[in-house]
């Protein structure tokens, strides 16, 4: 299970949940979280998933792909250095999903499906949040730095 690595830049396909599913076999994460991805509509998220508790996250709508999804936005920046969370309304979501500090990271890119991008943690503090003007519009913002470009991280 421990012989493969992911690593920034990894092509990694197009459908979420057959990218899951790979890696939750490779890495032993909760296989019963596959069903997070996958479909339209789903969170592509899957909470506290691998043996570290971290979460995994694949990025369906960025600025990579020119769209939002739902009430939220993504803007991944300085050579994916950082990611940016928009979100116009505090939902369940963003209040639930704040707290949970580390996320292993894909992004779909236009044209050529998702890639690994790293771990990420949270750069606030979970129980803090700050509104700023993004795009003409007062929205809530989440911040994220990558802490590693492969995982497992001591790869």
């Amino acid at each position: 299970m421990q012989n493969y690595r992911l690593f920034n830049g990894l092509p990694c396909g197009t459908n979420t949940r057959k990218i899951y599913e790979e890696f939750a076999e490779k890495f032993g994460w909760d296989k019963f979280q596959a069903n997070q991805f996958g479909r339209q509509g789903a969170p592509l998220y899957a909470r506290k998933a691998t043996p570290e508790g971290y979460n995994v996250w694949c990025i369906g709508h960025s600025n990579w792909t020119e769209d939002k999804g739902g009430d939220w936005s993504n803007e991944i920046s300085y050579g994916e250095e950082f990611i940016d969370e928009y979100w116009e309304d505090i939902s369940h979501d963003y209040n639930d999903f704040i707290s949970l500090r580390y996320r292993v990271t894909f992004a779909k890119k236009k044209g050529s499906g998702y890639h690994f991008l790293g771990v990420y943690e949270v750069c606030e503090n979970p129980d803090t949040s700050k509104k700023v003007l993004h795009n003409d519009k007062s929205v809530w913002v989440k911040h994220y730095h990558r802490i590693c470009e492969n995982y497992p991280i001591n790869t």
